[in-house]
């Protein structure tokens, strides 16, 4: 009888308290569909946090997520977003708002924790092109990157936003994704190499961004996306980029940054954005498709949990407590919350047709944009390189074709790749003569 007492306590004490996990907060902002996803969300503490949309709206919560705000819109394709405590903050944009002209991205910033907000882009010349990533180191000293699309830059501020070096970093990488400043020198980019160096890049500066040096370049490795500092010696990387034979994968390093291993993640596709561990041991990977992956072993092993959608940045409050950016914010932790339906918001009208697949002599594309915006469309073999590009730039709605002759092509497996400021398509081909 004692027994099954004390079973009975402990089944309810279970509920009481919860158990680790993940869910979709329900009043969260959110977004659905194959493409669509909040790019960032960022916590100063266990309640007060901050996400943003690309529609270019900011969203605040004081009560670990259970309500948010409206901290009014900004009109520009919002991407990245930190603050440096309660009050003073930045947001990142990329080109233009939603659908809108090839205009020059933004800074913003807010002393007043997003009720107000300042246009600093005119303090900085040239003016961004895309602002992916940023890192505040404090109220004063911030620092921006991008674009994903190029070209690589670095932005700078020592004294709040008054004044920006716009730094090129073209000697290093094409393009640049996300930016981790430990202090006002230390600091690391992540994205993808030169023309001479392809591939993933990792770089890193002691000087504040005067020099910077390469910690990591592999040709067989595509775009990285985000990067997270656990701590002193434990660094994670998200690789976005194609690479049929490697699958999908997340970079690892536990020593600072001096050494790295590839550890695959098993999705079904590349399509990887996200990475957020909670300790050396326990973490997390997503990206475009549904759940996201979790590894009790550093990343040797993984298992699925069916959780969320379009994961893109993790991050860690402490052991027990994480957020995360997808469809919508999700919370990692013990509080017994219910989770609403996700409403369905507008979404990008995408889609990209190949035929005939397998292909012999020519390989025809049609594809369809509902709203202007950048694209690049281009074909990779198996191991991630690009061979023919299609399409690089700003291109207006619409429903086009193209065309590509592959008889001089090696026969076997290839990927379309479809890549937008909203999200990604990748098709696979096989080619066969």
């Amino acid at each position: 009888m004692r027994a099954i007492f004390v079973l009975a306590l402990i089944s309810f004490f279970g509920v009481l308290f919860g158990q680790l996990e993940w869910r979709p907060l329900p009043e969260a902002p959110n977004l659905t569909g194959s493409l669509s996803k909040l790019d960032d969300v960022y916590f100063i503490n266990s309640e007060m946090g901050w996400t943003l949309n690309s529609f270019g709206e900011v969203f605040k919560t004081v009560d670990g997520g259970i309500n948010w705000e409206s901290k009014g819109n900004l009109g520009e394709f919002l991407r990245c977003i930190q603050f440096a405590n309660e009050n003073v903050g930045y947001v990142g944009s990329l080109q233009g708002s939603f659908g809108g002209p090839p205009s020059s991205a933004k800074i913003f910033k807010t002393i007043d924790g997003g009720d107000n907000w300042i246009d600093l882009t005119a303090s900085i010349s040239p003016e961004p092109i895309g602002v992916c990533g940023i890192s505040v180191v404090s109220e004063e000293v911030v620092y921006g990157c991008g674009a994903f699309y190029g070209p690589a830059r670095v932005y700078k501020t020592l004294d709040g936003g008054d004044t920006w070096l716009n730094l090129d970093l073209s000697a290093y990488a094409q393009a640049l994704v996300d930016v981790y400043f430990q202090d006002e020198l230390v600091g690391y980019v992540v994205g993808f190499g030169d023309v001479d160096n392809p591939g993933g890049v990792i770089l890193k500066t002691t000087d504040g961004g005067e020099t910077w040096t390469r910690i990591f370049n592999d040709e067989e490795t595509g775009l990285l996306w985000k990067i997270q500092v656990l701590d002193d010696e434990h660094f994670f990387v998200s690789v976005a980029g194609v690479n049929l034979e490697g699958g999908a994968k997340i970079l690892v390093s536990n020593d600072a940054g001096v050494s790295w291993e590839a550890k695959q993640v098993p999705i079904d596709g590349t399509q990887l954005q996200g990475v957020g561990f909670l300790t050396p041991d326990h973490g997390f990977a997503g990206g475009f498709f549904t759940g996201l992956y979790e590894t009790l072993d550093g990343g040797n092993n993984w298992d699925l949990v069916n959780v969320g959608a379009n994961y893109n940045r993790f991050q860690k409050i402490n052991d027990s407590l994480m957020y995360a950016s997808g469809h919508t914010i999700y919370k990692y932790s013990d509080d017994l919350m219910t989770s609403a339906q996700i409403e369905v918001v507008k979404e990008p009208d995408y889609n990209l047709e190949i035929f005939p697949n397998p292909v012999d002599d020519k390989l025809e594309l049609s594809y369809t944009l509902g709203n202007n915006t950048y694209l690049s469309l281009s074909v990779v073999n198996s191991r991630g390189q690009l061979i023919h590009t299609f399409y690089d730039g700003w291109h207006p709605k619409g429903e086009f074709t193209a065309e590509l002759e592959t008889l001089s092509f090696s026969p076997g497996l290839y990927l379309v790749v479809f890549l937008t400021r909203e999200g990604d398509i990748m098709k696979k081909v096989l080619i066969q003569h």
